[in-house]
């Protein structure tokens, strides 16, 4: 399959573009241009002016806020059939984040002006757009939730579960999550490395979190039995 095939095999998928006919989807995957992006490399910072959609083929991308000390806080992770950039692409105002590949990754990239084209020629697609902006402040709601009423412990904890239901892989009746470092656990929380080091300690002695070699273990129950 060549890249404009795959390119209309991902939109066939995508929230934006689904119930679209196969040859409107063929149509408008001739309009992306094809990108790659390293691992580590940034596609572009918070406050960059540019309004590009970027659809994401392969890889992995994070979206991510830094402060002036250079912490950082992971507002979402991109793969596979993900998009990212439409808010920018829509007011044109800097974007609101900075995003980076984790991984190789390779990026269809639409022009603002081509984009407004397709909605102008497709306006079930305007929908589209609002459901999923609405999806991702939901989530962003959620995450403001839990940085303003949950401690470190009730964060980390949320944080598992969620990556544990995502995953849906199962050891002893809990969910296994892949272990990351302290540090990048913090970026996913919203706390320091020190902070998530001394909460990790405390939900292992608590029974909350299990040590399993390369992975935690926890219980699709856990947010029962910590306080918020």
């Amino acid at each position: 399959m060549g890249e404009t095939g795959r390119v209309a095999d991902f939109l066939r998928k995508s929230v934006l573009f689904q119930n679209l006919s196969d040859s409107e989807l063929r149509k408008i995957s001739l309009n992306f241009e094809i990108i790659d992006l390293p691992m580590g490399e940034v596609l572009f910072y918070e406050k960059d002016t540019s309004d590009d959609m970027y659809l994401v083929l392969e890889g992995k991308v994070r979206a991510s806020l830094f402060d002036e000390h250079g912490n950082e806080l992971v507002l979402a992770e991109l793969g596979p059939g993900e998009f990212l950039g439409e808010m920018s692409m829509i007011d044109q105002l800097p974007r609101s984040a900075t995003v980076l590949a984790q991984e190789n990754t390779r990026l269809a990239v639409l022009r603002r002006e081509t984009f407004l084209k397709i909605l102008r020629e497709n306006p079930d697609i305007a929908i589209n757009v609002i459901k999923a902006l609405v999806a991702r402040l939901r989530r962003t709601d959620d995450m403001v939730e839990a940085l303003a009423f949950r401690n470190v412990e009730s964060r980390i904890v949320k944080f598992l579960l969620e990556v544990g239901k995502e995953k849906g892989n199962m050891e002893k009746g809990r969910f296994r999550v892949r272990k990351m470092t302290h540090r990048d656990l913090a970026a996913r929380v919203g706390s320091s490395r020190e902070a998530v080091t001394k909460a990790l300690k405390a939900l292992s002695f608590k029974g909350i979190i299990e040590d399993s070699g390369n992975f935690w273990l926890i219980s699709p129950s856990a947010e029962d039995h910590i306080d918020p």
